[in-house]
C-alpha cells in the first residue's frame, strides 16, 4: 500500500471521526435546550383587565421559543410568550404551549382573563329551558362576586354587579338580570326575534357589564349571538357542529343604543371561542 493511499485512508478515518463526533455534539446541544416544563410560569394563573393603561404579563422567565394558545383570543406574543390583558377576550381560560427552540418538547400552562362567559347550548322552551347564565372566570358554578341582595335592579350600589347598565339590550326586548341571567322565554315575548318570532333570526348583541372584583368595576363587554328557530329541526346542522367544536377548544358605555346590533353570517371561523351561540327552540317538535 502507497504512503500516499495511507494518507488518504487516515485523513478519511479523521473526517469521519470528526463528523460523528459533531453530530453527538449537536445532539447534546439539543438536548440542552430542552427545559424543566415547571418553569413555565407567570405571576398568577388569573389576571384582569385595566382600562387605560398598557398591562402585559410576562413570563416570569425568558425562553427561546415558539408560544402558542388555545382557544383563539389571547393576546399573545408568540416568542416571547408576553400578554397584552386589556387586548384579551376576557372570561377564558386558555392553554399555553411552548416549545424551545430547535427541540419537539411541548410545555403547557393555563391562564385565565377574568370576566364572563355564557357557555354555548341549545334552549328548547317547551322542555322548560328558559334561563341562560354566565360563567365567571371560566369556571362553571363558580358564583358572581355580587352582593347576596344584587337582584333589586339598583345601580345606586357601587359594590354591585352592573349587566346592561344602559338598557342597551333591555330596549331591544331581552330580559336580563342585575347577576348576568337572561329569560329567553321572555326575551322571546318581549318581541326581540318580532311580535310574531319569525323563524331563522339571527341577532348579534354586546353585552357591556361591570364586576366588583380585581377589575375595580371596569367596563367590559362580551360579544353574544342569539338564534330563534320554531322546532329543532330548523336549526341548521353547521350550527350544531359549529357548537359541539367549541366545546372541544377547552373546556364605553354610552355608545348608541343601536350601533352594536346587527344580523351576521352563522358560523364562527374554526377555533373562535366568540361570539358564544344561544340558540332559542321553542318546542321539539
Amino acid at each position: 500500500m502507497s504512503n500516499s493511499y495511507r494518507l488518504l485512508s487516515i485523513l478519511g478515518f479523521l473526517f469521519l471521526g470528526t463528523f460523528l463526533v459533531s453530530c453527538f455534539e449537536d445532539d447534546d446541544d439539543l438536548e440542552g435546550l430542552e427545559i424543566d416544563c415547571a418553569e413555565l410560569a407567570y405571576a398568577d394563573t388569573i389576571f384582569y383587565i385595566r382600562p387605560g393603561q398598557n398591562y402585559i404579563e410576562s413570563p416570569l422567565k425568558s425562553f427561546q421559543g415558539t408560544f402558542t394558545v388555545v382557544p383563539d383570543g389571547l393576546a399573545i406574543d408568540s416568542s416571547t410568550g408576553a400578554i397584552d390583558v386589556n387586548s384579551s377576550e376576557t372570561g377564558l381560560k386558555y392553554k399555553i404551549s411552548f416549545t424551545p427552540e430547535g427541540t419537539e418538547q411541548v410545555c403547557e400552562t393555563y391562564i385565565t382573563i377574568g370576566g364572563v362567559n355564557y357557555l354555548d347550548g341549545v334552549y328548547i322552551l317547551s322542555q322548560n329551558q328558559l334561563t341562560v347564565a354566565p360563567v365567571y372566570n371560566g369556571v362553571p358554578g363558580l358564583a358572581l362576586p355580587c352582593p347576596e341582595d344584587d337582584d333589586d335592579d339598583d345601580d345606586d350600589d357601587d359594590s354591585s354587579c352592573k349587566f346592561d347598565g344602559d338598557d342597551i339590550l333591555k330596549d331591544l326586548g331581552f330580559e336580563i338580570s342585575s347577576k348576568g341571567e337572561f329569560d329567553l322565554k321572555k326575551t322571546v315575548e318581549n318581541g326581540t326575534f318580532g311580535v310574531v318570532p319569525i323563524n331563522g333570526t339571527i341577532l348579534d348583541v354586546d353585552l357591556f357589564y361591570q364586576l366588583p372584583d380585581l377589575s375595580a368595576l371596569a367596563i367590559n363587554k362580551i360579544p353574544l349571538r342569539f338564534f330563534y328557530y320554531n322546532k329543532l329541526s330548523d336549526v341548521p346542522k353547521e350550527v350544531l357542529a359549529d357548537i359541539e367544536e367549541k366545546r372541544k377548544l377547552i373546556n364605553e358605555s354610552g355608545v348608541d343604543k343601536y350601533s352594536n346590533f346587527r344580523i351576521q353570517e352563522t358560523v364562527r371561523p374554526a377555533g373562535k371561542p366568540r361570539p358564544p351561540y344561544v340558540v332559542i327552540v321553542a318546542s321539539l317538535e
